[in-house]
């Protein structure tokens, strides 16, 4: 039984109106005989019906199924069909699939066979793309598709394209990167947005936020989808994305009254002579109008402070200060040695589409569905808050040893390289 992800805020009602996927497919290369031309007409008539799946009317859309089965079977058994036919068949094996008519791993042979025999062209990614995004256990990768045919296709993008894109973008709950791709960077008017249904859904799952409000962690903080070796613990509340792997340990906390969001991660990449050593990167954010400098003054009275300098991280200026005490870590770690950094982020207009990342909804569904029926999912849809409209300070403390100091400092360079502070 196909797995179907059903979101709440009326997100399935939406995916029906979209998927724009066909106009992927250059209509002048299809084949010009009467046979095809009729299966193509029918499953034309039928797309609308089943290009989504609505199981509650499944038993009615016997003859658009059929029609679907029909050219698809025909494209399949038909010797050296060209590119666009091959389009026209994965199009079709996405809608049979949506009703359990064929298997997905049909689905992603077709693709590879199409991806193999024709690398140099991007449209089948739009297409199984879309198919991975409505299928919806494998949103990640859809999204992942979709942006190989963007930059396959140079940015010379199909509009019907943007609408596909910007609704992944929405499933993967990036609502502000949605926004961003609908109107082009904010240089098209909301006015003159196609997609008005959309552009009301996106609206709807971003908040304002507030430093007088109270705030829980999920509110808060997000945790990405992988992206090659990383996760990333993000909030665009506060302008912050940071790398995290999932071996680490994390602790993350809400914002609220004078209270930092504060989020605690534990790194064991290291060992000593075989022996296993973490350390810890702190990251606390206070929103300008809640900071006093009585907070920071007390923060570095605990610290032996031995150097302070300026460094640039993510395009921000940090005050460093390295510390050390040679009471503490007398084993084999050779004493204690952290940082801690100090700056004012000025809020970023695109603060949000730079700090959000593809959230893997499948896997985070899990939680929510212990006792929903077999093969089917749901997950709401939590909005996202708006970036804070004040400076915000932010802290990074790294606790670590004067034995594996070199490595934390690589270490250190590699996260800071991918982090964001906007």
């Amino acid at each position: 039984m196909k797995k179907v992800l059903l979101f709440v805020a009326a997100v399935c009602v939406y995916a029906s109106a979209l998927v724009a996927s066909p106009a992927a497919i250059n209509f002048d290369n299809l084949p010009d005989d009467k046979k095809f031309e009729q299966l193509f007409l029918d499953f034309g008539n039928a797309y609308q019906s089943i290009r989504c799946p609505d199981f509650q009317h499944k038993d009615s859309k016997k003859e658009q199924l059929q029609a679907a089965k029909k050219l698809y079977s025909y494209l399949k058994n038909k010797k050296s069909a060209n590119y666009d036919e091959k389009l026209l068949q994965l199009l079709a094996a996405r809608c049979l699939y949506n009703y359990d008519q064929i298997k997905p791993k049909e689905v992603t042979a077709l693709f590879s066979a199409i991806d193999k025999a024709y690398p140099e062209c991007a449209e089948h990614h739009w297409i199984y793309g879309n198919f991975l995004v409505t299928a919806g256990n494998k949103i990640p990768d859809g999204y992942a598709e979709l942006k190989t045919y963007m930059e396959m296709k140079n940015y010379l993008i199909n509009d019907f394209f943007v609408e596909d894109y910007a609704y992944a973008q929405f499933i993967c709950a990036m609502p502000f990167n949605a926004y961003y791709s609908l109107t082009n960077g904010g240089t098209i008017p909301e006015e003159k947005i196609r997609s008005k249904s959309l552009l009301d859904m996106i609206w709807n799952n971003i908040k304002e936020s507030s430093a007088k409000e109270k705030y829980e962690t999920e509110q808060v903080w997000k945790i990405s989808a992988p992206e090659q070796d990383y996760h990333y613990v993000y909030s665009t509340m506060l302008g912050v994305s940071f790398p995290c792997k999932e071996s680490w340990t994390m602790q993350l906390q809400p914002f609220g009254g004078n209270s930092p969001a504060i989020c605690l991660l534990g790194l064991n990449d290291f060992s000593i002579d075989g022996n296993p050593v973490g350390i810890s990167v702190l990251l606390m954010v206070y929103p300008e109008s809640l900071y006093s400098d009585q907070f920071k003054n007390q923060l570095l009275s605990h610290m032996n402070i031995i150097k302070t300098e300026s460094v640039e991280i993510s395009s921000q200026t940090f005050t460093k200060y390295t510390f050390e005490d040679l009471s503490l870590y007398t084993d084999i770690r050779e004493g204690l040695r952290g940082y801690a950094y100090s700056a004012t982020i000025n809020p970023g207009k695109w603060a949000g589409v730079r700090c959000e990342h593809p959230v893997d909804v499948w896997s985070a569904s899990k939680k929510n569905n212990e006792n929903a029926a077999e093969g089917t999912r749901y997950f709401v849809v939590n909005p996202s808050q708006n970036r804070l409209q004040e400076p915000i300070r932010l802290f990074i403390i790294v606790d670590s040893c004067n034995a594996i100091i070199k490595e934390t400092d690589q270490l250190l360079q590699e996260l800071f390289s991918k982090a964001i502070f906007d």
